[in-house]
Parts: structure tokens; sequence; C-alpha cells
């Protein structure tokens, strides 16, 4: 073979290696964007090894420009020097500069999206640590706050135990005055009131109302209380519920032990008739009545004074009942 026919077939055959070098390169470059740090090379199904994508990608593109550099080493010396084959190779270097920088900015493009992902991936971890402190320290503080809120039940509950302990002490007390009264007996006590009162004797009753009653031949306790209120309120020009209530406290008036701010305080507190009160409770009663002569006393309806103990109350019911 001439030394022409030797030049062109290392021409041809470095150029051919040059372009399998090229696509190396390529297959390299497409590697590396698939995030696999390992480049696997196979025929079929046979694994005929591996390789760091980078150095892959470094190796290709080093032996690239050394198979270029011998190929265009024998086309300059196999060739004539001719002005089109210059520009040839002119457009040639121009692309593989281009295709370089091809490669370059993809490898920047490549390496910046590694490190976007890496600052991403902090920022998640970071929120995420933020979180749990946050969830951490709000468990705390429910915590706390329920810790305290035992604290003010324990507290409340202690309270209202003991409360209980006194007011069961307390009744246990009332009882027990209860029990001594009925045993003694009946302490003798006029009523503020009898039958034949005269009207002009009861209190409750304005000298304006005792004048309409006058005239109604109304004059004595009696009388008031035998005649209906509706008849008398319609007559005096009255309302029903003024009359009632004075017939409820002449009636309260003539049980003894009970005067006029007491019979006050029982009708407030529903209590109408003689009967009614001998049905009472002592112990509901004084409740009901000391709350209501409290609730009077801060209001200015009624005068300051001794309020009814529980053995006034139980003393009523029992003198109610004779």
């Amino acid at each position: 073979m001439s030394l022409k026919g030797r030049k062109a077939t290392g021409t041809w055959l470095f150029g051919f290696f040059t372009l399998l070098s090229l696509l190396n390169a390529f297959n390299a470059v497409i590697q590396l964007n698939s995030g696999s740090p390992v480049a696997n090379f196979r025929i079929f199904d046979a694994q005929l090894g591996s390789l760091n994508a980078e150095v892959y990608f470094w190796i290709s593109i080093i032996t690239t420009f050394v198979l270029f550099g011998i190929t265009t080493l024998f086309v300059y010396r196999g060739l004539p020097v001719d002005p089109l084959v210059l520009n040839r190779l002119a457009k040639v270097e121009e692309g593989i500069s281009l295709n370089q920088n091809m490669l370059e900015n993809t490898q920047i493009g490549f390496f910046k999206k590694l490190e976007e992902n890496e600052k991403a991936n902090e920022e998640i971890f970071r929120k995420t640590n933020m979180s749990i402190e946050d969830m951490k320290k709000a468990s705390t503080e429910n915590l706390a706050q329920q810790k305290t809120a035992l604290q003010v039940m324990e507290e409340e509950a202690r309270k209202g135990s003991e409360a209980i302990k006194n007011q069961a002490a307390d009744l246990v007390a009332i009882k027990k005055k209860i029990d001594k009264i009925g045993k003694e007996p009946a302490k003798t006590k006029k009523a503020k009131l009898k039958s034949g009162t005269s009207l002009d004797k009861f209190r409750s009753i304005t000298p304006n109302l005792a004048t309409k009653l006058n005239g109604l031949k109304i004059n004595t306790v009696s009388e008031l209380l035998a005649s209906e209120p509706t008849t008398i309120a319609e007559k005096a020009s009255e309302m029903v519920e003024t009359i009632a209530k004075k017939q409820a406290e002449a009636q309260l008036l003539m049980v003894p032990g009970i005067d006029e701010k007491h019979a006050k305080l029982l009708v407030k507190a529903g209590i109408t008739s003689r009967k009614e009160l001998a049905d009472q409770d002592p112990i509901d009663l004084y409740r009901s009545i000391v709350g209501l002569a409290k609730t009077s006393m801060e209001k200015g309806e009624m005068p300051a004074g001794r309020l009814p103990s529980i053995e006034d109350v139980s003393e009523w019911t029992r003198q109610a009942r004779l």
C-alpha cells in the first residue's frame, strides 16, 4: 500500500474513533443528567462493567480531543493545502468549540441544579425541625395549662368538700336544736292580732284603706279574713293582690311569736296562711326567709335588724300547728 493510501486509511480510522468518542461524551452527559452516579455498560443483557459517570464524562471528552487531534494531523499531512479544506476544518473546529461550550454549559447547569436541590433539601429540613420544635413547645404549654386547671379543680373540690362538711355539721346542729325545741313546752307568747282585733291596730293597713274597709262594714280582723278579696278590691278600688296580701299577713300575725316584719318575710316566701306555715319544714323555711331578709336589707326595702333564728322559725311552725 502506498503512503497516500496508508494516510487515507489512518485518517478514516481515527475519524471513526473520534466519532465514537464524541458519542460516548454525549452518552456521559445523559448519564450525568439522569442523576445516576454510576454509568453501566451493557450489550443486551450482558453486564460489561460500570464506571463513575463524571469520570466517564471527562475520559470521553479527553479521548475525543486526542483522537480529533490525531485525525486532524493525518488530514493535514495527507491532503494538500487547499483553501476549501482549510475552510471546512475551521467549520469543524467551530462546531467542536460549540459542542464544548454546550458541554460546559450542561455541566454548569447540572451542578447548579444539584446545588439548588441541596439548598431546597436543607430548607425543608430546617422547616421540619422548626415545626417539630413548635409542636413540642405547644404540647408543653398545653400540658402546663392542663396541670394548672387540674390543680384549680382539685382546690375547688377540696373547698366544696369542706363546705359540704360544714353544711352537714350545721344541719346536724340545727336538727339538734329543733329536736330540743320540740321536746320543750311551748312558750307562752301573745299573738299580735286576734280575731276581734280592730283594723285600726293592724299596722299593715293604712288609714285610707281602713276608712274604705269601715265603709264596707269591715272593722275587725275576722271580718277582713271572712270577706272575698275580689269583692273588697272592687268596692274599695284597690288591687286584688294588695287585699290578699293583707289577709295573709293578718293570718300569720295571729300566730304567737310572729311580728309585722316576720309576717312580710313569710308572705314573700310564699306562705299565705296558718296552715301553709304549719306544713313547712323549719330548716327549708329558715333558709328561704333569711335569704329574702338579707336581699331586702341590701335593697333598702327593709330596715336592718335581727334576723330570725332557726329556733324562731321552728317555734312559728309549732305554734301554727296548735
